[in-house]
């Protein structure tokens, strides 16, 4: 079995349950496929580089699993089918190098869904603002100015 990551976008007119119902749709389908998810990442809402079929944002979400290869072409073809994904890729880990950078991105994707969510920090109230002192015109200058 084979290392792939797949990126997807979700359309952003969909509902939140409609959105992680595609994203279990998705996942059902690699796993239906004999795919096993290694570990997800949810990116969120976020703006795109061009608008696709007249939307501006999307929603990202990126899929590490392990499949077969003879999986992918069925795994993609049921992806075009879906008509909520505006776009989606898929990215094949090969080589030994690819595999060791497959389980870095795998093991930080488990440690962000881990980790708990960051409070923003309070924003700290800005210091007045001092004012240069301004340099007073003594009678040279003042002369050369007539």
């Amino acid at each position: 079995m084979r290392k792939y990551e797949n990126l997807v976008i979700v359309k952003p007119t969909l509902t939140a349950e409609e959105i992680q119902a595609n994203i279990k749709a998705i996942e059902e389908v690699i796993t239906s496929n004999g795919g096993e998810i290694a570990t997800t990442d949810s990116m969120g809402m976020r703006k795109l580089a061009y608008p696709i079929d007249k939307n501006e944002r999307g929603y990202y979400h990126v899929i590490y699993y392990s499949v077969a290869p003879a999986a992918i072409s069925e795994i993609e073809r049921r992806f075009r089918l879906n008509e909520e994904l505006l776009r989606f890729v898929t990215i094949k880990y090969d080589t030994n190098r690819e595999v060791k950078a497959w389980d870095g991105l795998v093991e930080k994707a488990n440690k962000k869904a881990a980790a708990p969510a960051k409070e923003e920090a309070p924003v700290a109230e800005e210091a007045p603002a001092v004012e240069a002192p301004v340099a007073e015109e003594t009678p040279a200058t003042e002369a050369a100015a007539e």
